[in-house]
């Protein structure tokens, strides 16, 4: 029996042998897709722990794990206004292993209101949606304030300015405060950032500053020990019916529908984001997690990934003229 060696024929044999080789790592790919997962994921959440994104954030890993069948295990990386925690998980291995809570800083404001990123939240993979939230303008029971209206003439006749208090420069909550001073014609307001709720809230109640817009203040308005003038969300909050919207008080436009979902490094393969994504519309259609989730000031959003991309880029769109209008920046 005799071989031929002509070059045709060893391109042939060279062409077969990689075509081959190809195969057998497509058929690995796809078992490790189906297998998945078959190790502890880590999802990096850009908050520190202890806030509300931490509970919610257990909530949803102990459910996926007790469906997938592997640890999720949250990695806090805080700062820079969620960018921290985005630019590792951009950087990671898109293999499924590594998640991403992502928020309305995260992927709908940081690249019209930073300067450089050192990450691109449009090449990141939404995975899907855990839900949306909203905030509160609130003020101290005994504040003289009663209404919107009250807090703006105020704020106007003040020469130094109303303070107000937040949780850092980069998210929304001190944006929606500036996009009030802006359509309510105010001159000045003193924009005070802490890091966290309780220290922020002592300060109001204190009488140290004027107001503050936050989502979690909302348990010390049902306490009683803040008052709410006015919901944030585009319409009343299901858990909060009787707080009127910025709209109702006359600020339609500010308004903001914030969110948290989850997202994965850039070619995280579709079967794997898929699997993840039906996981999390199970668990957000679960009546006991849905009402876990209000308590928290959460609504469930149990949306496809199609779905998920499309209210990001949404939100993003809107608030892209309104920074670039109000001149907001951050290095």
């Amino acid at each position: 029996m005799t071989f031929s060696s002509s070059p045709g024929h060893a391109a042939r044999r060279f062409i077969g042998m990689l075509g081959l080789a190809c195969a057998a790592l497509l058929a690995l790919g796809a078992s490790a897709q189906a297998d998945y997962p078959n190790r502890p994921v880590k999802i990096i959440v850009p908050f520190s722990a202890g806030g509300m994104s931490d509970g919610l954030t257990r909530m949803f890993a102990k459910e996926l794990q007790e469906r997938l069948g592997q640890p999720f295990v949250l990695d806090f990386r805080p700062g820079a206004a969620t960018n921290i925690g985005a630019a590792a998980v951009a950087s990671a291995a898109p293999d499924g292993y590594t998640l991403f809570v992502s928020t309305m800083a995260s992927h709908a404001l940081n690249k019209w209101s930073y300067r450089s990123l050192s990450y691109d939240p449009d090449t990141m993979a939404n995975v899907g949606m855990i839900g949306v939230l909203t905030s509160f303008l609130v003020v101290r029971p005994d504040s003289p304030f009663k209404t919107v209206d009250d807090l703006v003439r105020a704020a106007k006749t003040n020469p130094n300015g109303l303070s107000y208090g937040t949780h850092g420069a980069g998210g929304p909550n001190p944006l929606i405060a500036e996009l009030l001073r802006s359509r309510a014609g105010i001159k000045t307001m003193v924009h005070v950032p802490y890091r966290g709720l309780p220290q922020s809230s002592v300060d109001l109640i204190g009488g140290r500053i004027d107001f503050m817009i936050d989502g979690a203040s909302i348990n010390l308005v049902e306490s009683g020990r803040l008052r709410a003038l006015a919901v944030t969300y585009p319409k009343r909050w299901p858990t909060q019916p009787s707080i009127p919207t910025m709209g109702e008080a006359g600020f339609p436009d500010v308004t903001m529908t914030a969110f948290f979902g989850i997202a994965a490094p850039a070619n995280t393969p579709p079967a794997i984001l898929n699997k993840l994504n039906e996981v999390l519309r199970t668990i957000g259609v679960n009546p006991e997690i849905e009402k876990r989730m209000l308590a928290m000031n959460v609504m469930p959003m149990p949306v496809g990934r199609v779905e998920t991309t499309d209210f990001i880029r949404v939100q993003s769109e809107k608030w892209r003229p309104v920074l670039k209008d109000l001149n907001i920046t951050f290095d």
